[in-house]
């Protein structure tokens, strides 16, 4: 046996190693003192990072193996850091931070053992593992001219960009999949070009992260040895946040650890929010005989109960902190629903005081960013607060400034080729915005050229308007360059522009408006809400529920959301939290997720949980419910 016993006497060295933590309850001792394979499922603000940080410093000064370690996976580089550093305050922990021990994180963790080594096979070099930077230069690339036809098939098509840019290998053949849609059938040219253009960033070293793992299986597959090579070295193995683990992720787990070292695995399965891997439900945490950490020292007795309202697995939550704040339902009518994130920061000062709120982060979230959906106002983050949508946008491709100033990626210059073609680009759209006849049916810049010297036997005045542009990248900023712009596009196109259209008509084109004429100067800041009340100044900021997680917030509002069940979160939440809901196994798994989102994002606060939904969804049974069990009902005006 290599691995190290935990026994009950072990448990006396906490209070040196953690003394700003306390583990007296029975399940977070059971925790600690297993020794054999098992999952914990633990609610939030039950501090199973801090807790399995513990766990590790015991094993520390336990730890007899010069050659063999422990490995600590975990799906965000916060958890790994806070392990870390943990780890660090002391002489026995910091020894868990160098070989044969490994901390990280599962993507580094399969890239170190498995991945790079198959790349190695291959004479293959990374320069970069990053999706942002991949779909850039694969963008980049599909639009150039060594891909003409890829690129006349992705002009039809409305998803062209997701297409390229979420290319990825799959599975030990290196199958080529996008994120993005169906490609082309297998026998096609467009489909083969597919298939160069991803060899080439690889062979130029340009990965995405879900690529590594084919890489992985790619290894396995050829050498197999590795897998006694990998479990030899770690006999004990400890993930957290598994709920986070695609089905991908934990069958390489699963090939490399199971039934060969000792595997223990932490997290909450009904924090699993992020949805669209296709095998979800291969995925098997928590294990049937899971261990429960059920008790919450971030929140006390009336969040707790709210939270357990909206857990799936119905699992108890019990909070352990003190009540402060009675939860609040704030109703809003849909002419009031940019009131509503200030009408929460009324709410908090009016209930907490400027001591509690130092230093503390106060938060107003929503499940969905943005989007469509024909129904009522309360659909997404940008219905409550319009500038979020705004400040999070991509850039669009139709944008002049965007067009003319063109960066392939943040790693990477333009070449003066990449650059004439969105000039060219740039102005074609010109000439559609002014509806010139010259631009009737041209698809792109080149063919406006072809266009130009076909129907007015040359286009000299239009090759120097693209030089010109393209040698100098023209500003968009100020009043003054728009009008430069504008001036010397005119110039050049006077001849292609619709017959008697004079300079200021082409001057007040939108094309050359000032992208950020309609900016609300309070909208420096466009996701952070400023509340002036009661002589007191409040800043918090809005986001999304998944960039909330794993956060902890003193006040937190919980914006509703339409989701893609069709249905509003809290219109399904509302009977549950009021104790009149129907039986979760009933529910689609559509509205199962969004009760999962609910369920992350209420547990956030410690003392003041605010939850905002439109008045004419909620009826008067679950109102006069909601407040026999506690909860305040207020109105924004």
């Amino acid at each position: 046996m290599t691995s190290v016993l935990l026994e009950s006497q072990d448990l006396d060295h906490l209070a040196q190693f953690v003394p700003d933590l306390c583990f007296d309850d029975a399940e977070r001792q059971a925790a600690l003192l297993e020794n054999c394979s098992r999952d914990f499922n633990a609610v939030p603000g039950s501090g199973k990072t801090s807790l399995l940080a513990a766990k590790l410093l015991l094993l520390a000064g336990k730890w007899p193996h010069p050659d063999k370690g422990i490995c600590v996976l975990s799906h965000t580089n916060v958890a790994r850091e806070e392990i870390t550093r943990r780890l660090a305050k002391s002489v026995e922990g910091s020894r868990l931070l160098a070989y044969p021990h490994f901390i990280g994180t599962i993507h580094g963790f399969v890239n170190q053992f498995l991945a790079m080594a198959a790349l190695r096979r291959r004479e293959l070099k990374v320069d970069v593992i990053d999706d942002d930077v991949f779909g850039k230069r694969a963008w980049s690339l599909a639009m150039s001219n060594r891909y003409g036809k890829l690129r006349t098939w992705l002009s039809k098509r409305p998803n062209a960009e997701a297409l390229v840019s979420t290319l990825f290998y799959k599975n030990a053949n290196l199958e080529v999949l996008s994120e993005g849609g169906k490609l082309p059938g297998a026998n096609t040219l467009t489909h083969r070009q597919m298939v160069t253009l991803k060899k080439e960033l690889a062979e130029s070293g340009v990965f995405r992260h879900r690529d590594m793992f084919a890489y992985a299986e790619l290894a396995l597959a050829k050498h197999p040895h590795l897998l006694d090579v990998v479990h030899r070295r770690f006999p004990m193995v400890f993930i957290d946040e598994m709920q986070d683990t695609s089905w991908e992720q934990e069958d390489i787990l699963n090939r490399l650890f199971d039934n060969r070292s000792v595997v223990q695995r932490f997290g909450d399965v009904d924090q699993k929010i992020i949805s669209g891997d296709p095998k979800a439900d291969k995925t098997t945490f928590p294990r049937p005989d899971h261990g429960p950490i059920s008790t919450s020292k971030r929140f006390g007795k009336r969040i707790a109960e709210a939270v357990a309202s909206v857990r799936v697995s119905q699992m108890p939550v019990i909070g352990e902190a003190d009540d402060v704040c009675k939860p609040v339902l704030l109703l809003y009518k849909t002419a009031s629903i940019k009131r509503v994130v200030y009408r929460f920061g009324e709410l908090v000062v009016d209930r907490l005081g400027q001591a509690t709120l130092a230093n503390h982060p106060i938060r107003a979230m929503c499940a969905r960013r943005g989007g469509d959906g024909n129904v009522d106002l309360g659909r997404h983050l940008a219905d409550y607060w319009p500038a979020f949508a705004r400040a999070q946008r991509s850039p669009n491709k139709d944008d002049l400034q965007v067009i003319l100033q063109y960066q392939p990626s943040s790693r990477q210059r333009p070449t003066l080729a990449e650059r004439a073609t969105e000039v060219r680009r740039g102005v074609l759209l010109a000439l559609r915005a002014a509806k010139a006849p010259i631009a009737d049916g041209v698809r792109d810049g080149r063919a406006l050229l072809r266009a130009v010297k076909e129907q007015r036997g040359d286009a000299v005045q239009l090759q120097k308007l693209i030089r010109e542009l393209t040698v100098s990248a023209p500003s968009l900023t100020s009043s003054e360059d728009r009008a430069a712009l504008a001036s010397k596009m005119y110039a050049h196109l006077a001849d292609l522009l619709p017959e008697g259209m004079t300079f200021e008509e082409f001057e007040t084109l939108d094309l050359f408006a000032n992208p950020l004429a309609e900016e609300p100067a309070e909208e420096d800041q466009p996701t952070v809400c400023t509340v002036v009340h009661s002589g007191r100044v409040l800043e918090y900021s809005l986001g999304t529920v998944a960039s909330m997680k794993g956060e902890t917030h003193v006040a937190s509002l919980v914006l509703e959301s339409y989701g893609t069940s069709r249905c509003f979160d809290l219109q399904i939440a509302l009977p549950f939290l009021a104790g009149t809901g129907k039986e979760f196994d009933k529910l689609r798994a559509t509205q199962q997720l969004q009760m999962r989102n609910l369920y992350v994002a209420m547990s956030r606060p410690t003392q003041l949980l605010c939850l905002a939904a439109n008045e004419s969804r909620v009826d008067t049974l679950t109102l006069a419910a909601l407040t026999a069990k506690g909860w305040d009902i207020g109105y924004v005006p």
